[in-house]
């Protein structure tokens, strides 16, 4: 077959059979441009076929349809289980490995890291011993000769700080 006589076979059979391919989608999907995206793929398969396929396109051209329908149920379920697996392991507290969360988190730490040594040096203790240390307001107070709301005025500047810093770097 020559590429002129090509070309107009696959204008004919897009003319002849694109409303009914279109319709057959749309029943399927329920969606205009995926049905129109379906289509397209059809003519996309049948364009791709030799010569001698070609000229029987025409016999099975819903078949390819039906077919790309499949691939596209099969790809769904895949998508489907692959977030249902993420939503499991998300409720169990499980941090996948993603590139992009690491280089995130990493990201984070460098500016926290940075905050921390811009805040002032009695800041910047209250809040590791109250953050880090975990010990409470009271004994924090008594170490410094401060009282508890002062404690945790510190803790309060910090933590507004930081959270500034890590908001900046978004």
């Amino acid at each position: 077959m020559q590429v002129g006589d090509r070309q107009e076979a696959l204008a004919d059979m897009h003319r002849d059979h694109r409303p009914g391919l279109l319709a057959f989608f749309l029943r399927r999907v329920h969606n205009h441009s995926e049905a129109e995206d379906l289509t397209q793929e059809v003519f996309a398969r049948i364009a791709a076929m030799d010569d001698v396929e070609m000229r029987r396109a025409d016999a099975y051209i819903f078949q390819v349809a039906a077919n790309l329908l499949r691939d596209r149920a099969r790809r769904m379920a895949v998508r489907r289980d692959f977030a249902a697996g993420a939503r499991a392991i998300d409720g169990r507290g499980v941090d996948p490995i993603d590139p992009h969360r690491v280089a995130a988190g990493r990201e984070a730490v460098h500016i926290l890291r940075a905050g921390l040594e811009d805040l002032p040096e009695r800041t910047r203790q209250i809040f590791l011993l109250f953050r880090y240390e975990q010990l409470d307001y009271r004994t924090i107070a008594e170490s410094f000769g401060i009282s508890s709301s002062a404690v945790q005025k510190h803790v309060y500047r910090a933590m507004a700080y930081l959270v500034d810093r890590l908001g900046e770097a978004e």
